[in-house]
């Protein structure tokens, strides 16, 4: 098949100007690539703009690592009632007037206190008061002392009868 001498320069033309396409557009040309700018008048000037975020964008990771592994079990969280510390007092002394209850010397805090029911001795302490600032006498009996922890109101017991 003849193909007429139009069609044959035509078709020549397209060939020429497909390859020079190709030879202009390589991937090291400098040119920068043209994005559509719209040209507006500005009557007054405006406050000065912030530059946009750069064109660069960050490479997202389609099949991150994943492993078999199950993972760690979560720690456990502490739900008990916090603790009052031990008792800071210790036993040293106590006595008994005739038919009279009995008068105990506790020592604690670099103090010594005097626990007893109406008794005269200077500075005592009956029980409902407070020993220092954060223990209060709430019983005195012949075998235990009962004190209260303030801050968290606990009651712990102080045995007698082994001292």
């Amino acid at each position: 098949m003849k193909l007429p001498l139009y069609l044959r320069v035509l078709l020549l033309l397209t060939l020429v100007g497909c390859a020079w396409l190709f030879w202009e557009d390589t991937a090291d040309s400098p040119e920068t690539a043209s994005t559509p700018a719209i040209a507006r008048a500005v009557d007054a000037p405006s406050a000065p703009v912030a530059p946009g975020p750069p064109d660069e964008v960050e490479g997202v990771d389609l099949f991150p690592a994943q492993t078999w592994t199950p993972p760690p079990p979560p720690t456990p969280v502490d739900t008990s009632p916090p603790q009052p510390p031990p008792l800071p007092f210790s036993v040293s002394a106590q006595w008994r007037y005739e038919n009279q209850p009995k008068i105990v010397v506790l020592r604690g805090n670099g103090r010594q206190y005097t626990l007893c029911h109406r008794c005269a001795v200077p500075g005592h302490i009956e029980p409902g008061k407070m020993l220092d600032a954060q223990y209060r006498l709430d019983k005195l009996t012949d075998t235990a002392v009962v004190l209260t922890f303030m801050p968290l109101k606990h009651a712990s017991t102080l045995r007698l009868d082994k001292h």
